[in-house]
């Protein structure tokens, strides 16, 4: 095995939790479901901490090895691929990085057995490690955790439930959902903001001011990640808004960018795209002189940041344009709710 990583949440990723650069690949189609009566939920705009840890073990990357009979690569002989999730070695489960590294070394150079779960399917595969640099390897690099900060859209006073993100938390080398396992949340101060600008996203710069959990996660998934807080905010509940009365127009986002203290700025809905899609509901554009000129639009930490229409809850901002920062991707309130509600079924 070349490389076993662990990222343990001791360390901002941005790259796994804040607001990624927009794709233009297709989604599946999901219309939002508005009922009958009128959903109260408390936005945030604060930031948080995560740390949250899979179910199974994700394979990052595959890699050559030198033997002394030639240059060899196991995983790729034994068809595992980049994305794959390893379940078991040898029928016995495994969540962590040490666990598939202590069965490689004790495997003596005999096969193992593996159960993957590739694109929601089960698979095994018989991966046959080697001796390389003094010890057994088998190719692997491999990821159980991930650590990240990024904003809280709303809380549901009536289940004590919360949303962030607008998007899911990805492998950044798969750049898939990462399999949830279980994880936690914890406070994050802001301490400063590197500017976007064009082909450059900026960044909120921030540290963990606690390791005691201030939330627990339940769900990981492609409308956001949700979980329950241990103590509600105290802002004020406002409505949702049904997807069908979102309008384009101005709007304000509720974000953090100093401290713990979130603020609200000018922006405005450019288009709307309310039925085709489960995310990227929306283009916004930041007009706010101030956030223009600290941040310069949105940067990465600000996805989950609440959009607000005439006192109602909109949806969240989730990705920014990178040649144009002043522009980015949101999701709907709707959907998130939907997610959040299908998740803790």
């Amino acid at each position: 095995m070349k490389k076993v990583e662990r990222q343990v949440a001791a360390v901002l990723a941005a790259a796994v939790l804040s607001v990624s650069a927009a794709a233009s690949a297709a989604e599946p189609t999901s219309a939002p479901v508005s009922g009958p009566h009128v959903c109260m939920l408390v936005p945030c705009g604060t930031p948080f901490g995560i740390k949250l840890f899979t179910n199974g073990v994700v394979v990052a990357g595959t890699a050559d090895l030198e033997t002394p009979t030639g240059t060899v690569n196991p995983a790729a002989k034994a068809d595992v691929r980049v994305g794959d999730i390893i379940r078991s070695v040898n029928g016995k489960p495994v969540t962590k990085n040490e666990q598939i590294a202590a069965a490689i070394q004790k495997s003596g150079g005999k096969a193992l057995k593996l159960g993957l779960l590739r694109s929601g399917k089960e698979q095994t595969a018989n991966i046959l490690p080697v001796q390389s640099a003094g010890n057994y390897r088998a190719g692997l690099w491999v990821r159980d955790s991930a650590a990240g900060v990024g904003t809280l859209t709303f809380y549901d006073p009536q289940t004590h439930a919360f949303a962030g993100l607008g998007h899911g938390i990805t492998d950044p080398d798969t750049h898939t959902i990462m399999p949830f396992g279980c994880g936690d949340i914890v406070p994050v101060t802001i301490s400063g903001v590197q500017k976007g600008s064009a082909g450059v996203p900026g960044e909120l710069e921030g540290y963990f001011t606690s390791d005691v959990p201030s939330g627990t996660l339940y769900s990981n998934s492609e409308q956001g990640v949700f979980g329950n807080l241990k103590q509600p905010p105290h802002n004020t509940a406002v409505p949702v808004c049904p997807a069908e009365e979102v309008k384009a127009g101005p709007v304000q986002i509720v974000c953090t960018i100093d401290g713990n203290t979130p603020h609200t700025y000018q922006a405005e809905i450019e288009l709307l795209n309310v039925r085709g899609a489960r995310s990227k509901n929306m283009v916004l554009h930041i007009t706010d002189k101030t956030l223009l000129a600290r941040a310069g639009g949105i940067v990465q930490g600000m996805s989950g940041s609440p959009i607000l229409q005439q006192g109602r809850l909109v949806g969240a901002v989730t990705h920014v344009f990178v040649n144009d920062p002043t522009r980015g991707y949101g999701i709907l309130a709707e959907n998130m709710l939907s997610a959040e509600k299908k998740a803790a079924a």
